[in-house]
């Protein structure tokens, strides 16, 4: 959905900078408790050529403190993001704490929210993995004025609120897309920056589109997900092994397979290399399916790819799941992205030449850059698709000339951040001699938004207060543990104690297919009181969480066994019965009180714990 010299930088911000306005911001009480909000307008296009006027929505909390000690303003994501939905009253985190002393200021960045909200329905409703076309068509629909929603712009929107504020001088705060556009004020008016706090640090010239920081990274946040003999059960190197796959992928085309579909009917699924990186990124949100993947690519190498296409199909739910507009504007991320990013092609190639340039630029590029994926996985990239048919601007928006300002900043990166990889936050960090990078254990994108840990909700009230913070924080403590390799048949399925043969093994299968609905229940639809999920094979459950009943059609986990019945009292004093379907020597039913299980399959007697 991603730098000369100072004196430079002062004649840029100089000459070519907001214009001053001579309006006051007048603020007033707003909806959002606690902030007061005001308007500002500013030009569309700074050089005068293209009409129109862009109306800024502006919110601010002032401090507490009668000694307050500046205005911190804090950037949202995306890019597309509404940073005044994104920064709430009810959603500061630790950020809310700096309002005893500084002045949090919020605002729309044009195009996004209340400030002239960009609109494009074709490309809200398509699959931002697929949206060449969708892009095309809204870029036709903004005409020339989409060439004026760049980070650039955004930086001199801020200075002329800074003018209207009567601040001397600004501290920026910025999570991921947002750390480039904070990056971007700090080059271009690096005298008026006090401190900057960046969260998922993505570089002022980035995004590259061919994401080779990206598959950098790869390979170090695998074998850190496998650390410590946690995939031993499966695997001796997850690099290897997905190097493996992508390897059959490209001689035998997408990996294919069967997993139950909505109605819980097992239904054909393929997908492609750049869908099994993307599938791996997505787990940057999601720590569950991060932690899943190395085992589902050991499964897919065994000839079992139902567990890969069910981590891809909650991977892609979790991406293009709906957000309103007005809080992420799908035309702003098109038109800043396709203007921003590196692209494998010269500005203004013509449309039907990019994707020959596109491959002309990747065959120049070492195949080891992209491993344990290849040059062909870089070449699907969603922003390549994106902009193949985006008008870009005659002139690149650079920010400014630079250097970054020698000012006290403070880097925050997930170890497992794939889209802004810490490799990326220690390159800026070379950039500003005052630095300090933190690194959090265990997390992927945006720690410091998640405030996942009292170590990482203190970073931010430490240094805006002036105290040290650390250099990584160590108490993450609720990393899910890696599954093993999903059985694909019950012969290998290890029985449960003290029951042999056929029905110990169906027994053994039975509960590590309650465990998967368990597991499952994070990503099944939400409906009012019940809640609704399919089985990974064939089958499908229902949750009524009113009565905390659970019920079961015709579930398979393991290929060939499938259980249908009735839990009460679900998660808490379970209750119930179960009955198993399978090959001879399996069949029968199972009755469940608390957390153990008696019955009989195959004739057998069988008992254990769940």
């Amino acid at each position: 959905m991603r730098i000369c010299l100072v004196s430079i930088a002062v004649i840029v911000g100089t000459l070519v900078g907001a214009a001053p306005s001579q309006a006051a911001l007048r603020f007033q009480p707003c909806r959002d408790a606690g902030f007061k909000c005001a308007r500002l307008s500013v030009p569309l296009d700074r050089s005068g050529k293209l009409p129109g006027k862009v109306s800024l929505f502006v919110k601010r909390w002032p401090a507490r403190a009668k000694q307050r000690r500046g205005v911190v303003v804090a950037f949202a994501g995306g890019p597309g993001e509404s940073a005044t939905a994104a920064f709430s009253n009810d959603s500061l985190g630790s950020l809310g704490e700096l309002r005893a002393t500084h002045d949090l200021l919020v605002f729309d960045q044009r195009g996004t929210g209340r400030s002239g909200l960009l609109r494009c329905p074709e490309l809200e409703r398509a699959d931002i993995l697929r949206a060449g076309g969708a892009a095309g068509r809204c870029a036709t629909r903004l005409g020339a004025r989409r060439a004026h929603y760049t980070s650039r712009d955004t930086a001199d929107d801020l200075e002329a609120i800074r003018i209207a504020l009567g601040a001397p001088s600004l501290s920026l705060f910025g999570v991921s897309y947002g750390t480039r556009t904070a990056l971007s004020y700090a080059l271009r008016y690096p005298t008026r920056v006090d401190r900057m706090a960046l969260d998922s640090v993505l570089p002022a010239n980035g995004p590259d589109a061919l994401g080779r920081d990206t598959f950098a990274a790869v390979p170090r946040v695998l074998r850190s997900l496998c650390a410590g003999r946690a995939c031993d059960s499966f695997t001796r190197d997850p690099v290897a092994d997905v190097g493996r796959l992508v390897s059959r992928m490209a001689a035998k085309g997408p990996l294919r397979g069967r997993i139950a579909d909505r109605g819980g009917r097992p239904r054909k699924a393929a997908l492609g290399r750049f869908d099994l990186i993307s599938t791996l990124v997505a787990g940057d949100f999601d720590p569950v399916l991060r932690r899943q993947y190395p085992a589902a690519v050991a499964s897919a190498l065994r000839g079992d790819a139902a567990p890969m296409l069910r981590l891809h199909r909650r991977a892609i739910a979790a991406e293009n799941d709906y957000t309103p507009p007005r809080e992420l504007s799908a035309a702003l991320y098109a038109a800043t992205t396709c203007e921003e990013a590196a692209l494998p092609w010269p500005r203004g190639t013509p449309f039907g030449a990019r994707r020959a340039k596109s491959a002309q630029a990747v065959a120049t590029l070492p195949e080891s850059q992209f491993f344990p994926f290849d040059r062909a996985t870089a070449l699907g990239s969603d922003v390549i698709g994106l902009c193949l048919r985006w008008p870009e601007a005659t002139v690149d928006p650079i920010p400014g000339a630079g250097p970054l300002p020698d000012v006290p900043t403070l880097l925050v990166e997930g170890a497992d951040d794939l889209r802004t990889p810490l490799e990326s936050a220690r390159a800026v960090a070379d950039q500003l001699p005052r630095s300090r990078v933190v690194t959090v254990r265990d997390i992927g994108h945006t720690p410091l938004a998640l405030g996942v840990t009292p170590c990482v909700n203190g970073l931010l009230p430490r240094f805006f207060g002036g105290a040290d913070v650390p250099t990584s924080c160590r108490d993450y403590r609720s990393a899910p543990p890696l599954d093993r390799v999903t059985p694909r048949s019950l012969s290998s399925v290890e029985p449960v104690r003290g029951v042999p043969g056929w029905p110990g093994r169906a027994a053994a299968a039975v509960t590590l297919t309650l465990r998967d609905v368990t597991d499952d229940l994070d990503y099944a639809t939400d409906a009012g009181s019940t809640v609704r999920g399919v089985g990974l094979r064939s089958g499908r459950y229902a949750l009524d969480l009113s009565k905390h009943v659970l019920s079961i059609t015709n579930v398979s986990f393991v290929a060939g066994i499938a259980i249908s019945g009735r839990i009460s009292s679900f998660a808490r004093s379970e209750k119930g019965s179960l009955r198993v379907r399978g090959p001879r020597g399996t069949r029968g039913v199972l009755r469940i009180r608390g957390n153990r299980f008696t019955g009989r399959l195959g004739g057998r007697r069988v008992r254990g714990s769940l």
